[in-house]
């Protein structure tokens, strides 16, 4: 079962789910009650119409509304002005009450009266991988080796060169639909020396919500800290930073270590797994095989502390990017 807490906004407008599905509507801000956090376990990690009454939040069933973006905007009387950055959104029920998900964050609201809403019934994908494609070089003891060829008990090497073990090593091979639900699927291509000559030593393919280790002169000045994680896809600069949407094919690996570390991969400064993150990736046992390491390490999930600060997609963006050497 992929199982993921997440934040949810209540909506108690009047507007029902046939109608929010079937035209473009302008939502009063004020109809929406306190963002709160619970929990959805869905079975295949796709939340769709097809799972109606088997996927859960906090335990009741969801019937799926839709997918799609809001628009903050604001009322001159005679017409709507959309003013604000469109918002991916996921619209659901659960025991009566509409919920709108915001998988990369809330729109910005200060200022505007309504939400644009515009969604249809293309399934949403709950799976956000968290990893390495295939191919990467992991720099271990005896010098970079290629990620598939790692196995659990050998020995990788931090930024800091201290040896961690390897607890677990998982992949998965994902052939990405040619639909907007699957559009965080395809990973980030950074080109070779994009944060600085050697980091990478050659082009690099992550996840979109891979975290780098980077440093900025703001990260001082906002967050009272020299480096911190940043998610790879909010760095993207569309050159040598980008979302490749050419790859509709890719293997991802995932290494998870003693403790959560910065590894070198092909020399850039990139996160091992965070057991944190096991819920996030919303992927099913079967879509791994048997994961019993979560089961050994039991209470630690969620406990580990990360290897540097992490930052949320809205604060790596005020900040300017650069990498930190290897």
């Amino acid at each position: 079962m992929a199982t993921e807490d997440i934040q949810v906004t209540p909506y108690n407008g009047s507007v029902g789910a046939a109608t929010l599905l079937g035209s473009e509507q302008n939502l009063l801000i004020s109809s929406f009650g306190t963002p709160t956090t619970g929990t959805l376990v869905d079975g295949d990690g796709i939340l769709g119409s097809a799972d109606d009454g088997a996927t859960t939040f906090n335990g009741d069933s969801v019937t799926y509304i839709g997918s799609g973006t809001v628009t903050p905007g604001v009322d001159l009387g005679v017409l709507g002005v959309q003013l604000g950055t469109p918002v991916d959104v996921v619209v659901f029920e659960a025991a009566g009450q509409i919920y709108f998900h915001y998988p990369a964050g809330e729109p910005n609201l200060a200022g505007n009266i309504f939400l644009v809403v515009n969604i249809d019934a293309t399934p949403y994908s709950v799976i956000t991988p968290i990893c390495f494609a295939h191919g990467t070089e992991i720099r271990t003891p005896t010098g970079c080796r290629p990620i598939e060829s790692l196995h659990a008990g050998e020995k990788v090497m931090d930024i800091d060169g201290n040896r961690l073990d390897i607890r677990w090593i998982g992949r998965i091979h994902l052939r990405i639909p040619a639909r907007r639900a699957f559009a965080k699927w395809h990973p980030v291509r950074i080109a070779a020396d994009a944060f600085g000559r050697g980091h990478p030593y050659r082009t690099t393919w992550l996840s979109q919500q891979h975290r780098v280790l980077v440093r900025s002169a703001l990260n001082e000045l906002y967050f009272g800290e020299s480096y911190c994680l940043a998610p790879v896809v909010q760095l993207a600069d569309g050159a040598g930073v980008r979302i490749d949407r050419s790859v509709i094919d890719v293997t991802y690996h995932h290494i998870l270590c003693d403790r959560h570390a910065v590894l070198l991969a092909n020399g850039l400064p990139a996160e091992s797994l965070h057991l944190g993150q096991v819920a996030q990736m919303g992927l099913s046992r079967a879509a791994f095989g048997e994961f019993e390491i979560a089961q050994e390490l039991g209470d630690e999930i969620g406990s580990v502390p990360a290897a540097a600060p992490v930052l949320r997609g809205f604060e790596t963006r005020l900040l300017a990017r650069e990498a930190l050497p290897g």
